[in-house]
């Protein structure tokens, strides 16, 4: 995430961040990184736009705490990219992204990144044209404007090899309704925004199918990687390591998790009247590697 944004390829990726350097890795060289992004799938059909106003990203080597993060004041901070352009998060799916800038950096480590919103600018468009803003319809805090602290799986290294980062927004996550209405009552921002370097990372795809592995597919169910060992019934967020929602022909894709062992769970929509499953076995990912063709099985 250290950087100096170049805007190229707005894509469906909300977060990709490319490291080169130029010499070595004791700190006195420089190190080049390039940032996109990416989001993890949105739940509200009613939804056509995610529009994030992004000014820009810092970084620093040292770890922040949230009230550090939150102060625009806070020493040691970089900024490695400045799109200063609205992005929508909605066009950033299935391993698509976007290059938010490329920065150069000292060598190291660097194990804190945040990101800066212009809030005013940041806007959500139904699909009846009803646009929602940071001043009438979103409820945003003021950490949007003066730095949102992005989750690190582990800190970012610039050397002199070649390195990505994936910003991942996860805008289903990111934004909570305000009642029972997103018209009506809005919605509150608590944003999710995770980061790791993409040559850690692997791949999975599969498809949700009912009654066996050759029955009909199931869309539009959402498919959960979950910390190894969570039982099906789990309700608790932290276990929960990504989610999307399978297609119109039952296949889900996830990109950029890193190397362990993880359960693959699979809830169907309530109508179809299918129950929720894991997938058998469970699946174990390494990295610059796919793991492809794996079924979930939903039964009623």
């Amino acid at each position: 995430m250290i950087r100096k944004i170049s805007r190229a390829v707005l894509g469906s990726l909300l977060g990709v961040a490319a490291i080169t350097a130029c010499s070595d890795t004791t700190g006195s060289s420089t190190g080049k990184l390039t940032v996109k992004m990416t989001d993890a799938p949105f739940p509200f059909a009613e939804v056509s736009r995610v529009d994030m106003f992004v000014v820009r990203i810092d970084a620093r080597t040292t770890s922040a705490s949230d009230a550090e993060t939150t102060d625009a004041s806070s020493s040691g901070w970089t900024t490695i990219a400045s799109p200063n352009t609205a992005i929508n998060l909605l066009s950033l799916q299935g391993g698509v992204t976007t290059n938010l800038g490329t920065a150069s950096l000292a060598t190291g480590n660097y194990n804190a990144f945040r990101l800066i919103l212009d809030t005013q600018k940041s806007t959500i468009t139904l699909k009846d044209g009803t646009v929602l803003t940071g001043g009438s319809g979103i409820v945003f805090p003021s950490a949007a404007q003066t730095g949102i602290k992005i989750n690190l799986d582990a800190p970012i290294q610039v050397t002199q090899d070649s390195s990505v980062m994936i910003l991942d927004f996860d805008v289903g996550s990111s934004f909570v309704m305000r009642g029972n209405s997103i018209r009506n009552n809005g919605l509150l921002f608590k944003p999710v925004i995770r980061a790791v370097a993409t040559e850690l990372t692997g791949s999975l795809t599969g498809s949700v199918r009912s009654a066996s592995a050759t029955g009909p597919a199931v869309a539009g169910a959402t498919v959960d990687v979950l910390k190894d060992g969570t039982a099906l019934t789990d309700t608790v967020a932290a276990n929960v390591v990504a989610s999307t929602s399978s297609d119109a022909s039952g296949n889900f894709r996830f990109s950029f998790l890193l190397p362990g062992a993880y359960e693959v769970r699979a809830t169907p929509p309530a109508a179809s009247g299918f129950k929720p499953a894991l997938l058998t076995d469970g699946v174990t990912i390494t990295s610059g590697a796919t793991v492809a063709d794996k079924v979930i099985v939903v039964t009623q």
